[in-house]
């Protein structure tokens, strides 16, 4: 399983398992390793257990090998099995072969098909706070298995490390972090005509657009954020964008904003695949999270130039500087959600410095390149 694959990895494939290309951080983290890797000669395929998702097409036009495992249901025993095998053949097909899974059921089921296939380095990763997972048992069996069977486990904060260590007791030197990347050449204003995206989105010159971007579940804040905008008085002209695809809250979000008269000023896009168009159009940033990994969402915001705020929670203390590169508020706390808002409304020189701030240290520290190099780093060490 320890073949040295130094001086010799264009000669190695490296095969990605992932849940599925559905829209979310660590697919479109995916999308971006492959396709440096591609870009590298490095044989790679992309192994998406549940078929096809919003992201799948993106992947094809960027010419990326995609294999759907079809895993139609954790009740469909059959599809479960001839989903399981075709990894197996998949993984013996390539060799020498690299396997990198994300996410817990992929790290799970990716790590026992490398295992009993012969990859001679296995991967897996963690994308978010353990303790997430720990709500359900059967994760806890998921986590400690493939953490055993792995090589290697990457993550993208030091708040992951933290609570692998003092939940499972994962060797530290077993753990490798690589922060996300962000192209930021997609960020480029001059590639998009501003004041035509915001006339689209009925946002005004008086208006101050806030937006935030993650799908739609309770760990998200949404709630929280809603009802600390609701607070903020209509004088200040706001209005917040909310992006991603529903994960089980959209529709009470949805009776929210009506219950709160807020659909003029509240609205929903759904799942938008150009996020930089729609970053460069607003404000200002905000993440109302009850946890984060290392939120992609944050980077991007940042690479827009926008000023951010977010709950001082999980990696993001990691990523912003309380006042330099953004601002970190408490935890449901809807007042401190409205404070900080209007805070960064009223003062222009404060919001000009953190939106400067914000893009120089996305373009120190987490472009995608830096990230690509990490993880080739890490293949070769295998």
């Amino acid at each position: 399983m320890n073949l040295s694959l130094k001086n010799q990895l264009n000669n190695s494939s490296v095969v990605i398992v992932i849940d599925s290309l559905d829209g979310g951080g660590a697919e479109s983290q995916v999308l971006k390793l492959a396709s440096g890797l591609s870009q590298e000669n490095i044989d790679t395929t992309i192994f998406a257990l549940r078929g096809k998702g919003l992201l799948t097409k993106k992947a094809l036009n960027l010419k990326l090998k995609v294999i759907e495992g079809n895993f139609e249901s954790k009740r469909n025993i059959k599809s479960f099995i001839s989903g399981f095998f075709l990894l197996c053949r998949v993984i013996r097909s390539k060799k020498p072969c690299i396997v990198h899974t994300f996410l817990p059921l992929s790290n799970f089921l990716g790590t026992i098909a490398a295992t009993i296939s012969g990859a001679h380095f296995i991967i897996s990763s963690r994308r978010g706070l353990i303790k997430l997972n720990y709500l359900k048992k059967r994760w806890r069996v998921f986590d400690r298995v493939s953490n055993f069977l792995s090589n290697k486990i990457t993550i993208n904060s030091l708040a992951i490390r933290a609570e692998m260590e003092r939940i499972d007791s994962v060797n530290s030197d077993k753990v490798i972090c690589i922060r996300n990347g962000i192209d930021l050449e997609k960020f480029n204003i001059s590639n998009y005509d501003k004041e035509s995206i915001r006339s689209a989105l009925r946002i005004s010159h008086s208006d101050f657009a806030w937006i935030k971007v993650a799908n739609f579940s309770s760990i998200k804040g949404h709630e929280d954020l809603i009802r600390g905008f609701k607070q903020i008085d209509h004088k200040y002209n706001a209005k917040l964008f909310l992006v991603g695809k529903d994960n089980g809250t959209l529709n009470n979000l949805q009776k929210l904003v009506e219950e709160l008269q807020l659909e003029k000023e509240v609205h929903f896009l759904g799942f938008i695949e150009d996020i930089p168009k729609i970053l460069l159009a607003m404000d200002g940033y905000i993440c109302a999270s009850h946890t984060e990994g290392f939120s992609n969402a944050i980077l991007e915001a940042m690479a827009a130039k926008l000023p951010v705020i977010a709950t001082n929670v999980g990696g993001n203390p990691e990523i912003i500087k309380h006042g330099s590169c953004g601002i970190l508020i408490e935890e449901k706390n809807k007042n401190d959600i409205r404070d900080n808002m209007i805070m960064l409304m009223e003062n222009d020189n404060l919001r000009n410095k953190l939106s400067d701030e914000c893009f120089k240290t996305v373009n120190e520290k987490y472009s995608t390149k830096k990230m690509i190099e990490s993880y080739i780093s890490l293949y070769k060490s295998g």
